[in-house]
């Protein structure tokens, strides 16, 4: 099965490696890559022992700089680290497809996803959009077998994964973080059913306002005199994620910046009155 204009990339196990490779923790293509630059095998394996060294750094000042994980001490957070994996995925990649198995717990470090639902007629709901700091693949924990929706990658993204069964360990294992997932989860549902009743209950106007609000409060700066978010979407993407066209999308955004309610390019968005802008939605 395909995606709106989506790439298939390898199934989540064969991406991440718990599953199999990810870049810097395969010592065979190091040392291949070692060779075509004619270092030694020798240098090469030092090579690619620091690179996993590295890898593993990474993910960990990434799990230390993680919302959801600021509770957890220095050991689990280690053990963390060291029983996940790390890849990078590029705009219009599909992370995991609907029925396909849910044994990974997803965690967003850089970029953009959207979650989104396919109905039998092949149409696509969008319930989120996933920033960093964030979880995904969450029907992992709730006792769902498969996928029901589909994650796609929007802008370029590094996501570390989490085999399902060591994450449920770490929730039993801590209190504190086994009641900030339940808090999370419940405040992603919650989303969700607002994004349902704006699909509902607004027209196409309000809904790209209410998109546009949500989007500054969740990715933008608050600056001096205005609120700013870098990248801005593409006008597909604001499309897609708000049941509407391109075309409808085009008119409403310049029709916003024509009201001094919004200026944008493909480099920003800039909002000077976000309550003002909010009371338009």
């Amino acid at each position: 099965m395909g995606t709106p204009g989506g790439r298939r990339i390898r199934n989540g196990r064969d991406r991440f490696g718990l599953w199999g490779t990810v870049a810097g923790n395969n010592f065979n293509d190091n040392v291949a890559m070692a060779v075509a630059d004619g270092r030694t095998p020798m240098r090469a394996q030092r090579r690619t022992n620091e690179i996993g060294i590295m890898a593993e750094k990474t993910k960990l000042w990434y799990f230390q700089n993680f919302n959801l994980f600021k509770e957890l001490d220095a050991a689990t957070l280690e053990y963390m680290a060291s029983v996940s994996q790390m890849a990078s995925s590029r705009k219009r990649e599909v992370i995991y497809f609907p029925e396909e198995s849910s044994n990974t717990i997803y965690m967003l470090k850089r970029g953009k996803i959207k979650i989104s639902r396919i109905s039998p007629d092949g149409q696509t709901m969008t319930l989120a959009l996933i920033g960093p700091g964030e979880i995904f693949g969450e029907s992992a924990i709730l006792g769902q077998t498969t996928h029901e929706n589909i994650a796609e990658v929007v802008e370029d993204a590094m996501v570390c994964a989490i085999d399902k069964d060591e994450f449920q360990r770490l929730l039993a294992r801590n209190d504190a973080l086994s009641r900030t997932v339940q808090v999370w989860i419940g405040e992603r549902m919650r989303k969700v059913e607002s994004k349902i009743e704006d699909l509902v209950f607004k027209d196409a106007r309000q809904r790209v306002v209410s998109f546009l609000c949500q989007y500054v409060r969740s990715f933008g700066k608050e600056l001096v005199d205005i609120w700013e978010v870098r990248p801005f979407l593409t006008h597909q993407d604001i499309a897609e994620l708000t049941a509407t066209s391109r075309q409808t999308v085009n008119s409403i955004l310049n029709d916003l910046k024509g009201e001094d309610k919004i200026d944008f390019s493909r480099q920003f968005l800039r909002v000077p009155d976000l309550a003002e802008l909010e009371s338009l939605s």
